[in-house]
């Protein structure tokens, strides 16, 4: 009986594990680059959420990044082609790329 739970929940979890269209992350940018982070949003619609709209993409960058950068702005997005011609269809993926908003230094003469 004990392993029959043991299936179940185990058969319950593991679909969420394989599945990535629908996971969030949030990398530092190398320093080269004009931009701080790069959000990789959501692809899968959710209520308040269209993957297709900018303004929900944006929002939710930006809500991602809020703790490390309170006054961030989008810089640019790409979108990624994810499905395979002929076999899959699937929304891209979608990445966002925040820049902080950098205090200036104030330089005194002399």
């Amino acid at each position: 009986m004990a392993r029959l739970f043991a299936a179940i929940l185990l058969l319950a979890v593991l679909p969420g594990w394989t599945d990535t269209r629908g996971m969030v992350r949030v990398e530092a940018a190398s320093p080269d680059k004009p931009y701080d982070f790069v959000v990789h949003v959501r692809n899968i619609p959710d209520i308040k959420y269209n993957p297709l709209v900018r303004q929900d993409r944006t929002r939710m960058a930006l809500d991602l990044v809020r703790g490390e950068c309170p006054r961030g702005r989008v810089v640019g997005e790409d979108a990624i082609t994810t499905e395979i011609y002929g076999l899959t269809s699937s929304l891209p993926d979608y990445v966002v790329l925040v820049s902080c908003a950098r205090t200036r230094t104030s330089r005194r003469p002399g």
